[in-house]
């Protein structure tokens, strides 16, 4: 959790979710008058309104995805406990709130591992990377986790205040600071179910849009006549803007539906950042996953080709084959017209 530095952070409940998937009523602003009383409750409406709309628009004009930074590694090479490196960045949430990381974060994969396996046989995050153990290749066994960065409210300090409800208290004290701050988890990647596009146990795969409008952008880019070009372009950035309304989840209206990769109902208003393969042991089907030294040392054996080899969109477009974290799945916000200076 990255929040405060300065005392104990508890995460709180976000109110811009319930007001971003009302359904009902219009958004309000606080109206001001001369000899009006505010209290607690008008300042937090005001703070809540400007959040709401910051984050309407961001979220109707962006998206949602990494904004800048947030770039993942995982070296083979040089890196025992398999640490995942998340450098800092900035990235939008569906319901366009702004998550910032100022400083790289690190989890250990190692570590990950060792608690689960300290835990009983039978209990169920244990079993769970039991069975997530894949074996693509023939005798290359692997675990493949998904980073993720979530929008994580915290409350923190402490200031005197006047005592709620049935109390009588001359030292109350309330938090002094709500933090913008952040959750990063690792986590099993999402299998999929099995479809008549992909075998039972395929890994999810992030879409950028409906399945709808994606096959009708493929069909623009086949055209070949500018006008019907144009035409078609046109409409299906208008089906794009008709059908881009957050629609709350009809099992939840408290929350958004589940995206691809997104394995369990918590996961709603996470943000991928990267796909993570480590290669693994496994002595018996139901034996728990041990770190593959010797296939890390081979993958931090590999070469790369050198700038100037190949070109240069290519080297990037292939992973380094020495590192372990893929950024590629990411959804990502970008303006290719945006200002950004030069030293």
């Amino acid at each position: 959790m990255g929040a405060a530095n300065n005392g104990v952070a508890t995460q709180q409940v976000d109110d811009l979710v319930a007001e971003s998937l009302a359904v009902r009523g219009v958004p309000e602003r606080v109206h001001y008058a001369t000899g009006v009383l505010l209290d607690a409750q008008d300042f937090a409406a005001e703070q809540l309104y400007t959040r709401a709309r910051q984050g309407r628009a961001l979220a109707a004009l962006h998206g949602f995805g990494t904004v800048a930074g947030l770039r993942v590694s995982c070296p083979a090479h040089d890196n025992p406990e398999i640490e995942v490196r998340v450098l800092p960045g900035v990235a939008l949430d569906r319901l366009g709130r702004l998550v910032e990381v100022r400083r790289t974060q690190c989890i250990h994969v190692a570590r990950w591992l060792a608690e689960r396996a300290a835990q009983a046989a039978t209990a169920a995050e244990r079993v769970a990377v039991t069975d997530a153990v894949r074996e693509d290749v023939p005798g290359e066994k692997r675990l493949v986790f998904d980073v993720f960065l979530r929008f994580a409210p915290c409350a923190h300090g402490r200031t005197p205040a006047f005592a709620a409800g049935p109390f009588n208290a001359t030292d109350y004290v309330v938090p002094a600071r709500l933090a913008d701050g952040f959750e990063l988890t690792l986590q099993l990647a999402h299998a999929t179910g099995e479809s008549e596009s992909a075998p039972k146990g395929t890994l999810a795969v992030p879409r950028p849009r409906p399945p709808r409008l994606e096959a009708l952008r493929r069909e623009v880019e086949q055209l070949a006549d500018p006008a019907e070009h144009a035409a078609a372009w046109r409409l299906w950035a208008q089906e794009s803007v008709l059908d881009a309304w957050p629609a709350a989840s009809v099992e939840d209206p408290g929350r958004l539906p589940l995206l691809a990769e997104h394995a369990a109902v918590a996961d709603w208003d996470k943000v991928l950042l990267a796909r993570v393969s480590v290669p693994v042991r496994q002595d018996s089907p139901t034996g728990f996953p041990t770190l593959d030294e010797a296939a890390i040392a081979a993958i931090a054996a590999r070469t790369r080709p050198a700038p100037g080899e190949v070109p240069e969109w290519q080297r990037l477009a292939d992973q380094d084959p020495r590192e372990l974290a893929d950024n590629g799945l990411r959804p990502i916000v970008f303006n290719p017209h945006a200002w950004r200076g030069a030293p």
